[in-house]
């Protein structure tokens, strides 16, 4: 596997949280890392909610400049990366819908990447988002969890999972990360219509601004996404530190 890496990665056994340590970071000057933790003991998803990092996940955050980035596709990029690289690790059948196999690994708008776990049961959430953007300092912060070997609490057994769970067999962390950021890489280089393409074939929930607005005329545009996904940075699923 070639991976063009421009990341210095820091990998930690445990931390508070990768974003947070890349906030830190950023506040320093640095730029293009990656920051790895085995455990994150004060992990949070969207909303502030508290995201469950047990040994076995892969979870991590990626430390950008802002003018390396273009931040209303930033979600899009790093949706489309690990649905990518999920899929590659996952061959099971799971029957087909009609004439057409169901995608397995989908995205869920606006930071959720949801797995389907069985041919009965349907989705469930396997990797979860949360990026953060700092004006004053000129930074991004993109935070990602993934379940990968970890138990699931008993609290959110019933909508989330994990590669393990669905696979029946251990995968390995640092392999996914590298093709992650093979993925990241080949993304962060397409055209805004390519990706825009790329994220309503693989989004299961198509994003509505607040005036009722479908992103279908997206595709050609952008402009009707992009409002919805402005309108989801304002809501808290994308927090901005001035």
């Amino acid at each position: 596997m070639e991976i063009n890496n421009k990341f210095k990665i820091i990998h930690l056994k445990t931390t508070h949280s990768t974003n947070r340590d890349c906030v830190e970071l950023g506040k320093e000057g640095k730029r293009n890392i990656i920051v790895v933790s085995d455990i994150q003991t004060k992990g949070k998803g969207r909303l502030d909610r508290f995201w469950y990092s047990n040994y076995g996940g892969l979870y991590f955050s990626i430390l950008l400049d802002i003018k390396d980035i273009n931040v209303e596709q930033i979600n899009f990029i790093v949706s489309l990366s690990i649905v990518d690289t999920l899929k590659n690790y996952l061959t099971k059948d799971f029957g087909t819908v009609g004439r057409q196999k169901p995608k397995v690994f989908r995205i869920k708008f606006p930071n959720d990447i949801i797995v389907k776990n069985n041919s009965s049961i349907g989705y469930k959430k396997i990797s979860g988002i949360l990026g953060e953007i700092n004006l004053n300092y000129g930074f991004v912060v993109v935070g990602i969890g993934i379940n990968i070997n970890n138990s699931i609490d008993a609290e959110i057994n019933n909508i989330a999972t994990s590669l393990k769970e669905i696979g029946e067999k251990e995968f390995n962390k640092q392999d996914i990360l590298n093709e992650f950021i093979i993925n990241f890489n080949k993304y962060n280089k397409l055209t805004e219509k390519d990706i825009l393409n790329k994220y309503k074939e693989n989004c299961i929930t198509i994003p509505m601004t607040r005036e009722g607005r479908s992103s279908n005329l997206a595709v050609s545009t952008g402009i009707i996404l992009y409002e919805a996904i402005r309108q989801n940075y304002n809501d808290g699923n994308f927090s901005s530190e001035k």
